[in-house]
């Protein structure tokens, strides 16, 4: 039974993607951005013990996705149903794939990196769930040494999700590892925590670059304008 690693990705589309931030930067802006992101993951982590797969929604977006991260054939694609039972089809999927250990992580934080990752494996070979939390109470990396069914009903984005989830494992008799906390970019207000490390970090390449374009890098930008919304909800 191997190791796997797969990287959650949306199609990068605008009013697709992104689409907290983008009504406060403008939706483009957002998708621009949201490209780098998965730019910057894919090259950090090809290069790592565990080169990514990709679980991609919807399965049309896969040509958009691969045509940033250079991956050509590790894919999965989302089902229906909403986020936590298309995290759970994943990780049920596990056994049947040939994995042992199954880490799933989000594209919303490029600057995750590849020791967290090797840290979240380390952890399952003695804890039956692993957890990266985010600041906001969600969680940015989800670990699991076998199938657990601890998703089942936990609604995703409330902030209240991590907690709920490890109360179920908890009462189930599970062992869980937390990993060390960090924030994902769904808010104008995390650019200012991502532009620091943008600066100092050179995977961060892409994203800065995409940073710096959009006018980003120096201050919170204005709220996107009205044409700019009706725009994109025109899109959608």
């Amino acid at each position: 039974m191997r190791d796997a690693l797969y990287v959650i990705a949306r199609a990068p589309r605008a009013g697709f993607a992104k689409t907290r931030l983008g009504r406060t930067i403008g939706h483009e802006r957002a998708i621009i951005l949201y490209r780098a992101f998965l730019q910057d993951l894919a090259a950090r982590f090809s290069d790592s013990p565990f080169p990514p797969g990709w679980y991609v929604t919807p399965p049309d977006a896969w040509p958009e996705v691969s045509a940033l991260t250079g991956e050509t054939g590790r894919v999965l694609f989302q089902g229906d149903g909403d986020l936590t039972e298309r995290q759970r089809e994943l990780f049920r999927g596990a056994e049947a794939r040939g994995e042992g250990r199954t880490v799933l992580i989000a594209s919303d934080s490029p600057h995750l990196g590849v020791g967290v990752v090797e840290e979240a494996f380390r952890r399952l070979d003695g804890d039956d769930l692993v957890f990266g939390p985010t600041f906001d109470g969600g969680y940015y990396l989800i670990g699991m040494r076998g199938y657990h069914d601890v998703l089942d009903g936990i609604p995703m984005s409330v902030g209240t999700e991590l907690g709920g989830i490890m109360a179920r494992a908890r009462l189930s008799g599970l062992s869980v590892g937390l990993l060390e906390p960090t924030f994902d970019v769904d808010v104008v207000e995390d650019l200012r925590r991502l532009r620091p490390l943008a600066l100092q970090r050179a995977d961060l390449r892409a994203t800065r670059e995409a940073l710096e374009s959009l006018g980003l890098m120096e201050q919170d930008p204005q709220p996107a304008g009205e044409d700019d919304l009706a725009a994109a909800q025109g899109r959608r």
